[in-house]
């Protein structure tokens, strides 16, 4: 599971504020509790900003130990 801190890490990579994942996911003030990993954050939030990041070349990469690996390609 994507946690806040991907998405930090992936924003980082692509230096993008909050405001420009909230706009291009087209989410608005839910980007923060996103990346506080606040239970009040739905899945539906969770997987539109996890899209927007990917169409902008994110991709993350699950291995075995289930550990995420955060790569802009």
């Amino acid at each position: 599971m994507h946690r806040g801190d991907h998405l930090r890490a992936a924003r980082g990579l692509l230096d993008w504020s909050m405001k420009d994942l909230a706009q291009t996911s087209g989410l608005t003030s839910t980007i923060r509790r996103l990346e506080e990993n606040s239970d009040g954050a739905g899945a539906r939030s969770r997987h539109a900003a996890i899209a927007a990041l990917r169409v902008a070349g994110i991709w993350f990469l699950l291995y075995q130990d289930n550990a995420i690996a955060i790569a802009k390609v």
